[in-house]
């Protein structure tokens, strides 16, 4: 009896020691309370806006004055944090890993998900090799049109000088159908100087008052989003090697040449 008391004794005392050292054991540092409200901030940033924020740190911080975009006032709460805390923000969003941050006491769940910029690299965007070409007229007044009128239009040339295209939109405002339409479009650099010549000769049948379409924008034409048929409306000239007027096209301008009607009458300016 007096042996199991003393060994009831010795469980309980061993319990004791056992919760002791527990409780004294180093426990792992958390950061103050400043660093989450900027984690937070930043986590709840859209993409396009944690890509200012990833921009700015690569800068290396600098000030911010009169934030008022959430982005901005992300970087302002960063900017004023202890400068241990500041460093490893920056460390984070420029790409160096999260550990300064886990240095200071923050967990993964404080930082929030991975982000592109900072956790991982973002894809770079293959280079358009096109570029837009203002399409315009010559004067305030339309360009020489007589019964088709033209209310729209895009162009754009290649970067390397070997091709450049104009579309056009128009219609038929004679009382008639018209069956061939020849438009002249007119290269010109950054002078307003012409540089080059295209033309279009639309064939088909264009009653009156039916618009005819192509691209409404240089952005849908690069993207091919819409009505295939479209590119009927469109006019390509091409080169074997770089021509130094596509190179320099800056403005495609635009006139009628001549209208055949289905009668066979024709109009020219």
């Amino acid at each position: 009896m007096h042996t199991r008391r003393i060994a009831f004794l010795a469980a309980i005392a061993l319990a004791c020691v056992v919760a002791l050292s527990a409780s004294q054991a180093p426990q792992p540092a958390r950061a103050s309370a400043p660093i989450y409200q900027a984690l937070d901030s930043v986590k709840n940033l859209s993409d396009a806006s944690f890509a200012k924020v990833v921009a700015w740190a690569k800068q290396g911080g600098p000030a911010v004055f009169a934030p008022v975009w959430d982005y901005q006032q992300a970087e302002a709460g960063i900017n004023g944090l202890a400068a241990s805390q500041r460093w490893a923000m920056l460390q984070w969003l420029s790409g160096n890993g999260r550990g300064a941050l886990y240095a200071q006491g923050v967990t993964n769940s404080d930082i929030g998900r991975n982000r592109p910029g900072a956790d991982y690299p973002v894809a770079t965007p293959t280079p358009d090799p096109w570029r837009q070409v203002q399409f315009a007229t010559d004067t305030f007044d339309a360009a020489p049109s007589g019964p088709i009128q033209v209310s729209a239009g895009i162009a754009g040339a290649k970067r390397d000088g070997t091709s450049i295209v104009a579309c056009v939109t128009f219609a038929n405002t004679a009382p008639q159908a018209a069956t061939d339409i020849l438009f002249a479009f007119t290269i010109k650099d950054g002078n307003g100087d012409t540089v080059g010549t295209m033309r279009l000769d639309r064939k088909g049948t264009f009653s009156t008052g039916i618009g005819i379409h192509t691209w409404d924008s240089y952005a849908s034409w690069r993207a091919q989003s819409g009505n295939r048929g479209y590119n009927d409306n469109c006019v390509k000239k091409e080169s074997g090697v770089a021509a130094l007027p596509i190179l320099e096209a800056r403005f495609i301008t635009y006139s009628v040449k001549s209208v055949t009607f289905a009668d066979g009458t024709t109009w020219a300016p």
